[in-house]
């Protein structure tokens, strides 16, 4: 079966083989890989000889990515489901606002942000420091900050709302 998976702003279509777990690229080629949950929301990703450590998130029927310290809006869709997906925003529009959460436990230790102030697509919202590295959580889109639920210096558990962010039309 065909998917288009989209991480970031880049988008990838791969042919996926249930039987084999064989995964080819669009020019046919097959793509090595090995995936494994290593823990709840956890996984690590062996993709093309380079070794990732990737917290996933389910939002809005995408996921939030994050890894390496980045914050990357990802999803995984078969044609079908694209298709119907396409149909359906073009019928109701995206959603106005937006709330990000925490993916993994952790301090926040900056808020960058305010409620009322305008951000750009990537603006650094606050840090947070888990398993002993800063995490950067940035801006997914143009928006405007409506409200911060979190302070400096405050411990998260996983799924905790941080900010709440209304896009900008």
């Amino acid at each position: 079966m065909k998917y288009v998976v989209k991480i970031g702003e880049q988008e990838v279509t791969f042919d996926y083989d249930e039987s084999s777990g064989k995964l080819t690229n669009q020019n046919k080629r097959d793509v090595p890989y090995d995936w494994v949950e290593v823990a709840k929301g956890c996984f690590s990703l062996l993709l093309n000889g380079k070794s990732y450590l990737l917290y996933l998130e389910p939002s809005n029927g995408s996921y939030r990515l994050f890894t390496e310290g980045r914050m990357i809006s990802a999803s995984v869709q078969d044609e079908q489901n694209l298709l119907i997906s396409k149909l359906v925003k073009a019928h109701k529009g995206e959603p106005k606002e937006q709330v990000i959460k925490a993916s993994i436990p952790g301090l926040v230790t900056k808020v960058f942000v305010k409620a009322g102030d305008s951000l750009k697509k990537d603006d650094t919202v606050l840090t947070l420091e888990a398993m002993k590295m800063e995490n950067l959580i940035k801006a997914p889109c143009g928006c405007v900050v409506e409200k911060v639920f979190v302070k400096t210096g405050q411990t998260v558990q996983q799924n905790q709302e941080l900010v709440l962010l209304k896009k900008v039309e």
